[in-house]
């Protein structure tokens, strides 16, 4: 069967997915986990992306970023390649660490921008590991408090969707964060296959645009 597909194009927006091989684990401390950060550094000035969230699960990786290439597979391609590479070597391992290629979806950025971000960082949180997103160490979230990890994560542009003021985005991004997310929504950003999240305006802009849907 012929791969599905990938709409790339200079400026998209995606919510990007690589899972472990048979949903093993891809990370098995925090010496894996800051490697594969590192690499992620090395792909955003490589292949000139915008990460604006993160977080790395023990069998799962979650990246919301923009493209200002059309190079979205090359781009995952390299950094899987890279991060298996390193694992398997480091832990004496062989054959596949991620499952198949990994999933995208197109997102459009003024419907979906902020409930991905709260999406991503609620993550440790839905799955039982923290209790507040501020305690889990390996998402973005903690660069949205603070100047901090500015090499990997564009939060003060993606903060823009919260408010011009820094100060108030800050605090609009925190009650947004807090707030209960509808189970429609969850379950909508939650699954797992390619294509676009977006609404029937979006959907058409692509449909003229590349050709597709």
């Amino acid at each position: 069967m012929p791969r599905p597909f990938r709409i790339a194009y200079p400026g998209a927006v995606y919510h990007v997915r690589s899972r472990g091989n048979d949903r093993g684990d891809i990370f098995l401390d925090g010496v894996d986990r800051r490697h594969y950060l590192d690499l992620l550094c090395g792909a955003i000035s490589a292949f000139r992306l915008k990460i604006y969230a993160y977080v790395l699960m023990s069998n799962h990786i979650h990246l919301f970023l923009k493209t200002l290439l059309p190079n979205i597979s090359e781009a995952m391609y390299r950094l899987s390649l890279d991060y298996s590479l390193y694992f398997n070597k480091r832990h004496g391992k062989t054959g596949h660490l991620f499952e198949s290629r990994f999933k995208s979806k197109l997102v459009q950025e003024d419907r979906y921008f902020m409930a991905l971000l709260r999406y991503l960082h609620m993550n440790p949180v839905k799955a039982g590991i923290v209790s507040s997103p501020e305690k889990y160490e390996w998402s973005s979230h903690r660069a949205y408090l603070a100047d901090t990890d500015r090499v990997i994560t564009d939060s003060k542009e993606a903060l823009l969707f919260f408010s011009d003021n820094l100060e108030n985005a800050r605090a609009a991004y925190l009650d947004f964060l807090g707030k209960p997310i509808p189970e429609k929504e969850w379950k909508i950003l939650d699954k797992e296959r390619n294509g676009v999240l977006g609404d029937a305006v979006f959907r058409h802009y692509l449909k003229k645009a590349a050709g597709v849907f």
